[in-house]
């Protein structure tokens, strides 16, 4: 990691920046999920589903949309969940023929998991930036990702 950092100025262009920070996070993610007893759950499992399911459970269509990829992607996602017993699928109460994706109380305590990882990281970026600064850096984050870039 220190060889990383080295390795980028503040003069590169702003995506390989944002591409470092992300990887840094999945990284800080990544080493977090097993030491809380969760390590056959992937970075990839907490954006891509535990960011989006809604608690009272989502369709699967409606995660890929949310998650941005394709139907068959969350399709292999929810199976992989499912068979580690983090998420069921149930029928949806308000269209029988449908199915709801929803977590299993040990698909809660990953995502609580994964929260308590994320709020980690953030606290140790503050911890670096001090937090006026932080609050700039997500207010900055904040009108990019509403702009239309």
């Amino acid at each position: 990691m220190t060889e990383r950092k080295a390795s980028i100025a503040p003069d590169l262009a702003l995506a390989p920046l944002v591409s470092a920070l992300i990887d840094t996070f999945i990284h800080g993610l990544h080493e977090r999920l097993p030491a809380a007893g969760f390590g056959d759950i992937r970075p990839a499992h907490c954006t891509g589903v535990f960011r989006v399911i809604d608690p009272q459970g989502t369709r699967p269509t409606e995660l890929a949309r949310r998650a941005g990829v394709t139907p068959q992607a969350m399709a292999e996602f929810v199976s992989y969940l499912e068979e580690r017993g983090y998420l069921q699928r149930v029928p949806d109460p308000a269209d029988g023929r449908g199915r709801i994706v929803k977590l299993t109380p040990r698909g809660r305590k990953a995502a609580d998991a994964a929260g308590q990882a994320f709020a980690e990281i953030e606290a140790g970026w503050t911890n670096t930036l001090g937090a006026k600064r932080m609050h700039q850096l997500k207010t900055m984050l904040v009108e990019l990702v509403g702009s239309d870039g």
